[in-house]
């Protein structure tokens, strides 16, 4: 296949980035992180998952290094996706159903798709961000009124492939969209969240990303760091707007990290699954509460799609990624 090779290790260019604080969150648009001070583009070693001893495959993997690869087979085709409800009909319940055989949860419910099938152009600018009250906020706020999981991506280009390392959630994010994203994802939290309103035993929750390429993927591939190779300094909380069903206001304040500069000088190490199909389907934690109660366990994964070497001029990437909650 053109673009990667199935070899020990590739080379990639990963970005670590400054964020740029001075505009406020609530001056920005609906899940738009801030601009940047300053970015550095940083040659890395791209490791195959599969060959890397260190690596533990299976369910366990998650959270051992906060990733896990695992065959799935969709009941959508290449050209399935686009068409009509599909994705919300056909391809929710399967998400469902895997993370729930993967980790053991007992409810997962997905909380957003987004599909990608374009370039990287906005990534290349520092200085961008989107303001808030835009075209986009008011398309975003139609989309998220139901309990029901929105999908961007099927009508339009989508979003573009994140070129900087980061992790979506933070726990404290985590905990905000139990309470505050759908009424339905409160429902399934109020044990959990009962529990730690009245200091009682804790209860578990997480959220994780199921990522699947459409196609076999040639360029802008997703890879992970290892958790336990990560320097948690190097990792920066940023908040952002989101919406919500539940708070009268329609919206709260979710919480990620992004990997500053400082991360190139650590032993972090980057991996990805070269020449990926569409049944190789690669999940990774966001955030995770069991990590309050034990140490050992991976408390996120950070990630971004590289620019691979010498697969500069492939077609774009095609993926879907479907964000979920999962509740034991």
């Amino acid at each position: 296949m053109p673009g990667l090779v199935q070899q020990p290790s590739v080379r990639g260019t990963v970005r670590y980035n400054l964020p740029d604080l001075s505009v406020r969150p609530e001056d920005r648009g609906l899940f738009s992180g801030p601009a940047h001070k300053f970015g550095e583009d940083v040659d890395v070693d791209l490791y195959n998952p599969e060959l890397a001893e260190e690596i533990i495959q299976g369910p366990e993997g998650l959270d051992v290094q906060g990733f896990t690869y695992v065959k799935h087979k969709s009941v959508l085709g290449t050209d399935d996706w686009l068409e009509g409800n599909n994705v919300e009909e056909k391809y929710v319940p399967e998400v469902e159903e895997l993370v729930k055989q993967v980790t053991g949860a007992t409810k997962v419910i997905v909380n957003h798709l987004g599909i990608r099938k374009r370039l990287s152009a906005s990534n290349n600018d520092p200085t961008f961000y989107r303001k808030a009250g835009d075209q986009h906020d008011e398309a975003v706020k139609k989309l998220t009124e139901k309990n029901a999981p929105w999908v961007n991506g099927r009508s339009d280009a989508g979003l573009e492939p994140a070129r900087f390392a980061h992790c979506d959630y933070t726990l404290r994010g985590l905990k905000r969209t139990a309470r505050y994203c759908r009424k339905d994802i409160t429902a399934a939290a109020q044990g959990a969240l009962d529990a730690e309103d009245n200091g009682t035993e804790p209860k578990r929750y997480a959220a994780y990303s199921v990522w699947r390429p459409l196609q076999a993927v040639k360029r802008d591939p997703l890879a992970v760091a290892d958790w336990r190779t990560v320097d948690p300094n190097t990792l920066q909380a940023i908040e952002y707007r989101a919406t919500s069903n539940v708070l009268e206001a329609g919206e709260y304040m979710l919480e990620q990290m992004t990997q500053t500069p400082g991360a190139k000088s650590t032993r972090q190490r980057w991996y990805c699954k070269t020449e990926q199909d569409t049944d190789d389907v690669l999940i990774l934690k966001f955030a995770d509460t069991a990590t309050e109660q034990d140490a050992n366990i991976a408390v996120t994964c950070v990630h971004c799609s590289p620019v691979v070497h010498g697969t500069e001029h492939e077609e774009p990437r095609m993926s879907v990624e479907a964000r979920v909650m999962a509740f034991w």
